[in-house]
């Protein structure tokens, strides 16, 4: 929980911030810990609004400790309803989505998102320090607390609450469908608030040899009352039997023959291995596992006694021992809270050692109910939906949609719940589970939202921050304010939607040379330029101030085929003026992106003058090669798009422009091998 004093000093500046006096605001954090020792509870490690207004409501002037509240002349009852007034106006909303355009940093950001409501110390302490967030991250991922979901066309109401999944049975072979959770069901049954109904220490000595049983106490839709008559009368039963008397037998062919012998085809009868287990193998001292469904358990007990037979005319759960229970839980708690994986199908079963871990089965079962349940962590839970806007939000939430909200959540005032499909469960949404999404919205735009999901949220807009790379200068080229330039044209063009995120130039930070900047450009800025305007170019042309810059630093420049050569001089059909293409060689010049922002920008001279490497005239073109590895094309003194005049003169050369691997050269490395083919060619 964070750090009491830190709080008392945030509670104080936001009554400060509010209008209240010093005075005031000291004294109510006074307050506040007199009611601390009231209700002996730290009222500052309250950090939720719904977890407070029990203690608001018992101290207001018609709740049961109202005289305690009157103190000061009611000053007891006024401070802990301005501190819920705090805690509502700072506490995380339950439903957020962060949105902007790409690369803005939004899945980044659910990071510090998450922590802020998880462990809001750790965050502070370590904002600066992006491993140590990242670590903590994956430590809540582990435990379960944030589980994280991308949403996508294909994404359903079956992957995200509830579905069937196809079980293989283990005795019959055959395949069963059973209900099987998603991803959304299981975080909202982590965040349950948990309670320890029976909590008992071990009456004999759990060792290393003490076997541990996985146990099935009837199917919790159909047959709770099983589990909850097992616990009632402290004994497990078995439904597996055909409800015969298996008392005497010695052997595991003596409970074949009473269970009707092997099948016609061989095989043992159903239940076989089951009822031995039962009956013949499990010893008094032995643990059992109440498991619920395959990933969760509800109970463990220790068994007491011997097998014996409950003659029963309802069902057929008639193999039964005497357990004492050790721990039972009001709702389940996960398998791995004692187990390496998950159970697997099957009533009965001993627990493998590769399964399971005794050192945490062994915590669980000597720590108090209340040391069990602080060992799982807190108690909120966090759900990050990538790309929230991608899913169809009716097929995907379907009725939970409106559980959601705020004021329809377990606990709340109008609190709702459903019954599940598949499962028949009774459902609701707890208060204590946060919902993160993030929205692309290059991808739909933020009007275009459904609109159930748009009322239910709150929006938190992620624009670019230039900013960060402020300091980021590349041979005078300013990277903020690069982005500042072509974001401002884009939403002239377009729309703010589709600007560009600081996340592509974040690289620079670490590597500032031309060749990350040119990659950044080729791989990423341009393709993405393309997606929004359609292949536009004129319009990606304006963008990257393509139309003021000389030929030769431009990123598109027009290719010198016409209508004519393509199509003939009588051709009548309507097409484009003019084709386009990339210029592979402004990725590598300063001054195409310098002419972004300014076209009669000039780069600053170099410290060194650039040195030539080897020069050659051929077909009329000046070629040179720098030791910088930079190649230069002149015709007639003026410098030329150095790339399509080499790829032509390769040609005339019986150059290959493939390396070994198929891949195309690059402009220098063509150029090398262009000019040692001339000066060849020439000698």
């Amino acid at each position: 929980m964070e750090h009491a004093l830190n709080v008392k000093l945030r509670f104080q500046e936001h009554m400060l911030r509010t209008g209240k006096q010093e005075k005031t605001s000291t004294e109510y954090t006074r307050y506040i810990d007199n009611l601390s020792d009231h209700a002996k509870r730290d009222i500052f490690s309250i950090r939720r609004p719904a977890e407070l207004a029990p203690l608001v409501a018992r101290y207001d002037s018609n709740g049961p400790d109202s005289n305690q509240g009157n103190v000061y002349n009611g000053g007891l009852r006024a401070a802990i309803k301005q501190y819920y007034a705090f805690l509502q106006y700072h506490a995380p909303p339950l439903n957020q989505i962060l949105y902007g355009p790409p690369g803005t940093g939004k899945t980044h950001t659910t990071i510090d998102e998450t922590l802020a409501i998880l462990d809001p110390v750790f965050l502070e302490t370590y904002r600066m320090d992006r491993l140590k967030l990242r670590a903590r991250f994956q430590e809540l991922e582990l435990s379960n607390h944030v589980r994280f979901v991308t949403f996508h066309q294909s994404f359903s109401y079956e992957d995200f609450v509830e579905g069937l999944g196809a079980v293989p049975d283990p005795v019959t072979k055959q395949l069963t469908f059973p209900p099987k959770p998603g991803i959304f069901k299981l975080i909202c049954d982590d965040a349950q608030v948990k309670e320890v109904l029976v909590d008992a220490p071990p009456t004999i000595e759990i060792g290393p040899d003490t076997t541990v049983w996985k146990m099935s106490l009837g199917n919790r839709a159909e047959e709770n009352h099983i589990y909850e008559e097992c616990i009632k009368d402290g004994r497990i039963l078995l439904g597996w039997g055909n409800g015969r008397d298996f008392s005497g037998i010695t052997s595991e062919g003596g409970i074949s023959t009473l269970l009707g012998g092997p099948t016609q085809n061989g095989k043992p009868p159903s239940g076989l291995r089951a009822v031995d287990y039962m009956v013949r193998q499990m010893k008094p001292g032995d643990l059992v596992v109440a498991a619920d469904g395959n990933s969760k358990f509800r109970a463990i007990g220790q068994v007491t006694g011997d097998y014996a037979h409950l003659p029963r005319a309802a069902d057929t759960f008639a193999q039964s021992r005497s357990v004492r229970w050790l721990k039972v839980f009001d709702l389940s708690m996960e398998c791995r809270a004692i187990m390496n994986n998950d159970f697997t199908m099957g009533a009965l079963y001993p627990i493998g050692s590769h399964a399971l871990d005794r050192t945490k089965l062994a915590k669980l079962l000597s720590s108090s109910g209340t040391e069990v349940l602080a060992q799982q962590g807190p108690r909120e839970r966090v759900l990050i939906i990538d790309e929230i806007n991608r899913g169809n939000i009716s097929r995907i939430f379907g009725e939970l949609i409106t559980l959601i909200e705020p004021s329809k959540r377990s606990g709340a005032s109008e609190a709702l719940s459903v019954t599940l499909p598949y499962s028949k469960e009774r459902f609701s949404v707890p208060d204590n589970l946060y919902l993160i999404g993030t929205m692309n919205t290059s991808d739909r735009s933020l009007s275009g939202l459904d609109i159930a999901l748009r009322r239910r949220f709150v929006f938190k807009e992620m624009p670019p921050r230039p900013d960060l790379l402020a300091n980021v200068n590349i041979h005078g080229v300013v990277i903020g304010r690069l982005l500042t330039v072509m974001n401002e044209r884009i939403e002239a063009l377009l729309d703010r939607e589709h600007c560009l995120g600081h996340a592509y130039f974040l690289p620079l930070i670490e590597d500032d040379s031309l060749l990350r900047l040119g990659r950044i450009f080729e791989r990423q800025i341009i393709p993405l330029l393309k997606e929004y305007f359609f292949e536009d170019w004129n319009r990606i042309r304006w963008v990257l101030n393509d139309h003021r810059k000389l030929l030769v630093n431009c990123f598109v420049v027009p290719t010198e085929s016409s209508t004519a050569v393509l199509f003939g001089e009588s051709f009548e059909g309507r097409v484009q003026e003019k084709n386009w293409m990339i210029n592979e060689d402004a990725f590598d010049r300063v001054e195409s992106y310098l002419g972004i922002i300014d076209s009669d920008a000039v780069p600053p001279l170099p410290s060194t003058p650039r040195v030539s490497a080897g020069s050659v005239t051929y077909e009329g073109y000046h070629i040179e090669r720098f030791k910088s590895r930079a190649v230069v094309v002149k015709k007639d003194g003026v410098e030329q798009i150095a790339k399509p005049i080499l790829r032509s003169l390769a040609a005339k050369l019986s150059v290959s422009c493939l390396n070994s691997m198929g891949n195309e050269y690059n402009t220098q490395q063509l150029g090398d091998k262009v000019i040692t083919a001339a000066l060849k060619a020439k000698s």
